[in-house]
């Protein structure tokens, strides 16, 4: 039996993950780029006035709009997110990758939910030594005292039960995390539905086609591999672990490496 493998992964996910750039949807009155893009359950469309309506991983519905500028009717106050974001929050380290990979981490991050022994990432580790960064607590027992003291213009959160919280507090938030696992195409592009929030779209445009040549390359090494080792991926916790189905970017990630799945008839949530 080939030698099974188990694995987890961190801040260094954007380093080998790739997919082709697809943009999906129709195009703009112009032509020359696509008005409406499909990242998986999130969309980003174009507006009139360079603003952009964004659906994120609860289905809720914002508007950005350029800072100084009037925000379009038909949208309410916890709706309207001015950019460029200049101070933002992330509870998740995959979301401070993405910040990484635009090029913003020490300009934009100012809160975190991990304490600073367990960041790699060297713009965190000095903004949080520096001050810039603050650790707001555990995830799901943030202190919102502090979380106000910082005047964060953004929330980048998985946990939907603080929206009403940061409702009262006038800090808006998008949830970057959905009920389905991320397959390989939205874990890459990704970064192109939080682009537009920091004005960083031709930053994430070049790191998909870049992440993408890397992929190819190494699917073209494992295509003459001559071990297909079993595979599982997932976390080991106290009580339980938790791996990921085989509807997930990890296992397509296996697949393309030439490994067998071992979850590959499991679906569902990361």
């Amino acid at each position: 039996m080939n030698e099974i493998l188990f694995f987890r992964l961190r801040s260094v996910v954007f380093a080998i993950l790739a997919s082709l750039l697809v943009l999906t949807g129709c195009q703009s009155a112009s032509g020359d780029k696509p008005s409406f893009q499909n990242i998986g359950e999130f969309t980003v469309k174009s507006l009139p006035d360079h603003c952009k309506e964004v659906t994120d991983g609860m289905g809720r519905r914002l508007i950005l709009v350029p800072r100084g500028q009037k925000p379009p009717e038909g949208y309410e106050k916890h709706q309207i997110i001015e950019v460029p974001v200049q101070r933002g929050v992330a509870y998740s380290t995959t979301d401070v990758a993405i910040l990484k990979a635009l090029g913003i981490v020490a300009e934009v991050l100012v809160g975190v939910t991990r304490d600073k022994e367990e960041w790699t990432v060297p713009e965190v580790i000095q903004g949080m030594e520096n001050g810039k960064i603050t650790y707001l607590g555990q995830p799901n027992a943030i202190d919102l005292e502090r979380l106000k003291a910082i005047r964060p213009e953004l929330v980048l959160t998985w946990d939907q039960a603080i929206i009403p919280m940061l409702r009262e507090l006038d800090i808006p938030c998008v949830i970057t995390s959905t009920g389905m696992a991320k397959d390989l195409d939205t874990r890459v592009r990704f970064v192109q539905f939080l682009a537009p929030f920091f004005n960083r779209e031709p930053e994430a445009k070049l790191f998909v086609a870049r992440v993408s040549r890397a992929v190819e390359r190494l699917e073209k090494i494992s295509a003459s591999a001559q071990n297909h080792p079993k595979v599982i991926w997932g976390d080991i916790f106290e009580k339980r672990v938790r791996v990921e189905p085989g509807n997930s970017w990890a296992a397509e990630m296996v697949r393309l490496a030439g490994g067998e799945y071992l979850f590959e008839d499991i679906f569902g949530a990361s």
